[in-house]
């Protein structure tokens, strides 16, 4: 389960432009909070939108990213492959949900 390759899909660019340069500290750390949840059961998680991705559910958490503050991550987990594909500021569920299906469109 350790071998879990975290990637990051076009919905987080916007999120990596407004914040440069901590870009590789808050990819760290949402791979790791990721593989947590994977290797817990992911009972911090809940379905991020009833579209599937690639036939796959696409989930939602929030995590703490220490000084860049709160975000909410939408992602697919197969195999080893975690696709982050949205990521925002946007912490209530329905705003995100919405952020989410925009850029997924």
């Amino acid at each position: 389960m350790n071998r879990l390759k975290v990637s990051f899909n076009k919905g987080c660019k916007l999120f990596f432009k407004k914040h440069p340069q901590t870009k590789k500290v808050a990819q760290e750390k949402i791979g790791f909070a990721i593989k947590k949840e994977v290797q817990t059961g992911m009972t911090k998680v809940k379905l991020a939108t009833r579209r599937k991705i690639n036939n796959l559910s696409c989930y939602e958490m929030r995590l703490n990213l220490g000084k860049m503050g709160s975000v909410r991550i939408a992602f697919t987990v197969h195999d080893e492959q975690v696709v982050v594909w949205y990521l925002s500021t946007s912490l209530q569920k329905s705003e995100f949900s919405k952020e989410l299906e925009k850029s997924l469109a």
